[in-house]
């Protein structure tokens, strides 16, 4: 009998058999050479895995995901089996039945240990991860799913972002200056004559129509006009350049969140509260305004899964000029620094850029902004000019100072928030803050250089107050085209005093020139006439409608007055000349005073229009019945020395007559001139 065989060692041997087995494997598994799983690399170590690879939804990624196995001694391994299998996707892909595909789940290494294979990316957005498991090894890659024609949407985004952000900005803009109306010219002309009080007045402004370039283009406008002057105009500029930086400083609170509700309320502003029309009209703008700072950093996000687009930003740390060109570039070209200022705000929202980069954004941005003024003067006079290049200059000589301690101003702007938007928005405002105290003491000489290099011009400008960039502001339009009207106003008072001087002493070449004046009045008639039906096709209040069409009769008055001048009284004056007719002395004694009571009419009139003054139209309009009486008894006298048979009075009794004819008639527009004003102003 076998020994195995007996019931007593049968289960000794089992327990000894296994014990035996048990360590064969051990030793098996001790002598079998242990894997690694790895991401691929290539030749020169470059990782050729596809992990975090970026592709759109619903389709095959552009490169493969590639595993490497290797030994402990970095040798590859070929014919080991690589399962790839979904660790994680997006939630919604349960939903649509449509998750990620692996074309070959089960994949055998090649010679060079590599085991790859196909990803199809479900329908939803997001990230997805993807387990490689190799005998006990395990390794997961993350891939992101972006939605198709993605970058479609990014400059879409990116242009929506702007066009709201600069149409916000406009609309807002328009509805304060409404708000405020003709206030804005007179708080610049009554308190910049100090330069302190200058700075605070350019910060006000500016805070007013959100943006210094529209600050500065009014100055160079009020300038050309004659209402400022280069030394009140500097300081408003280094204020205006502290009170740009207020809109981004609000841009960093990250309240975009809740722009779309400032919206809902400005757009139920407007069209429920028509008394505070223009202050949901500023809501609306400024909600828009946030609104596409959440736009560009929505559209934006997918860029941070693209380091290469983050290495180009921050060349902007390394190459400073490159950022400060570009941005100024930008800048011109959307004609706003808060524009360029709010998108690199965006940016930092999504993680694109650093503190490095922005400092030379906001240093481009600050110059580009200062070209549209240029361009707004270069038309304009001498002193308009010394504004814009004052601007220019002043951004010039900040960036040039500030060029070489780029690093340094970082550094202390980094200690000024806890945020990265937030040290954006106050390095925007420490930089200008910096040139307002550079300067402010500084600008008398700075005045005197911008008088020696831009010389004054002899070249006038034909419409001395009206501004077509005024027009989205019908208050101050309103007010430059009521000094247009009374220049035009001046002239013809001009052209009407002078007639009597060139009819007493027969000056010929006085009577030329009041001809020649009328081309000036029929000029600048035109123009008013244009310039008032643009404002009137604003959105305007009744009080400056009303004003808008007065000044539209009024212009035809005095053109009027100017025809009856140049083509009536100056062509009896030539009369006089050429037929070399004497006027008795009674006749030249009563057209003379005739002439005078007509022209103090006149300028009572011109002086009702300065002040829309009731009284003094008043007057004007009780002087007309008197003057028609004194017509007449005019007529009546001439009547009685023709009775008499004088000389004198029968060789220039068609001229005599005609003469007080055309007085009269003159008076009697005078006199419309008022009637406008009252009909204009009783109403309100």
């Amino acid at each position: 009998m076998n020994i195995y065989n007996r019931p007593v060692l049968k289960p000794i041997v089992l327990s000894f058999s296994l014990l035996l087995n048990l360590a064969a494997s051990q030793v098996s598994q001790s002598q079998e050479p242990q894997i690694k799983l790895t991401r691929a690399v290539d030749v020169n170590a470059n990782d050729i895995s596809g992990d975090g690879q970026v592709g759109e939804v619903g389709r095959r990624l552009s490169r493969p995901l590639i595993v490497q196995i290797t030994d402990e001694e970095g040798r590859p391994k070929s014919g080991k089996l690589v399962q790839f299998s979904i660790l994680s996707e997006p939630r919604d892909n349960r939903f649509t039945n449509q998750s990620l595909r692996i074309i070959e789940p089960k994949v055998f290494t090649n010679e060079f240990g590599y085991a790859k294979t196909e990803i199809i990316l479900g329908k939803s957005t997001g990230e997805y991860q993807v387990l490689a498991q190799a005998e006990n090894e395990k390794l997961v890659l993350t891939l992101t799913g972006l939605a198709q024609r993605w970058y479609l949407f990014l400059i879409f985004g990116l242009l929506a972002g702007i066009c709201f952000f600069l149409f916000g900005l406009y609309y807002g803009t328009k509805g304060l200056k409404r708000i405020a109306g003709n206030r804005l010219r007179d708080v610049l002309f009554n308190l910049t004559h100090n330069r302190f009080l200058g700075v605070l007045v350019g910060i006000g402004v500016t805070a007013v129509l959100q943006s210094s370039t529209a600050t500065t283009i009014l100055l160079v406008i009020f300038a050309s006009t004659g209402i400022l002057g280069l030394s009140q105009s500097l300081g408003v500029i280094l204020g205006a350049d502290i009170g740009t930086t207020l809109t981004a400083q609000i841009l960093s609170l990250q309240i975009f969140d809740y722009a779309i509700l400032l919206v809902i309320i400005g757009f139920a502003l407007m069209h429920s509260f028509p008394k505070i029309k223009d202050l949901g009209q500023a809501v609306f703008g400024f909600g828009l305004v946030f609104f596409s700072i959440k736009i560009v950093f929505e559209s934006t996000q997918p860029l941070k899964y693209f380091p290469a687009f983050q290495k180009v930003l921050l060349t902007f740390g390394q190459m400073p000029w490159l950022g400060i060109i570009l941005a100024m570039l930008f800048t011109f070209l959307v004609r706003s620094s808060a524009a360029t200022i709010g998108i690199a705000i965006g940016f930092s929202f999504a993680g694109l850029l650093n503190l490095n980069s922005a400092i030379p954004i906001i240093l481009g941005a600050n110059i580009g902004t200062s070209f549209s003024t240029l361009l707004a003067s270069a038309r304009a006079n001498a002193e308009a000019k010394r504004i814009a290049v004052g601007h220019t200059l002043f951004k010039l000589i900040i960036v040039i100072i500030l060029y070489p301690f780029i690093q340094p101003l970082t550094n202390l702007i980094a200690n000024t928030g806890n945020s990265l938007p937030r040290q954006i928005a106050n390095g925007h405002t420490l930089i200008n803050l910096f040139a307002c105290i550079l300067f402010l003491p500084l600008l008398t000489p700075y005045e005197k250089f911008l008088r020696r290099i831009i010389p004054e011009t002899i070249t006038r400008v034909k419409m001395k107050f009206l501004s077509p960039s005024l027009i989205d502001t019908p208050a101050m339009a309103l007010a430059q085209a009521s000094r247009e009207v009374m220049r035009m106003g001046d002239i013809v008072t001009e052209m009407f005093r002078q007639t009597i001087n060139a009819f007493l002493h027969n000056d010929k070449e006085l009577r030329k020139e009041i001809v020649v004046k009328d081309d000036t009045v029929d000029s600048l008639e035109e123009s008013i006439k244009t310039y008032l039906t643009q404002i009137s096709q604003s959105e305007i209040s009744p009080e400056l409608s009303r004003k808008s069409f007065a000044l539209l009769y009024i212009i035809d008055d005095l053109e009027h007055i100017g025809d009856i001048v140049s083509k009536g009284l100056a062509l009896y004056i030539k009369k006089k000349i050429d037929f070399n007719l004497s006027f008795s002395e009674e006749g030249i004694t009563e057209i003379t005073e005739f002439h005078k009571e007509v022209l103090a009419t006149l300028n009572t009139a011109l002086a009702a229009l300065a002040g829309w003054d009731i009284k003094l139209a008043k007057i004007v309009m009780q002087k007309r019945d008197t003057v028609n009486e004194r017509l007449k008894d005019l007529h009546n006298r001439h009547l009685e020395r023709l009775g008499k048979g004088l000389k004198e009075s029968i060789d220039t009794s068609t001229i005599h007559l005609d003469i007080i004819n055309d007085l009269e008639r003159c008076n009697f527009h005078a006199s419309k001139i008022s009637l406008s004003i009252l009909e204009a102003t009783e109403k309100e």
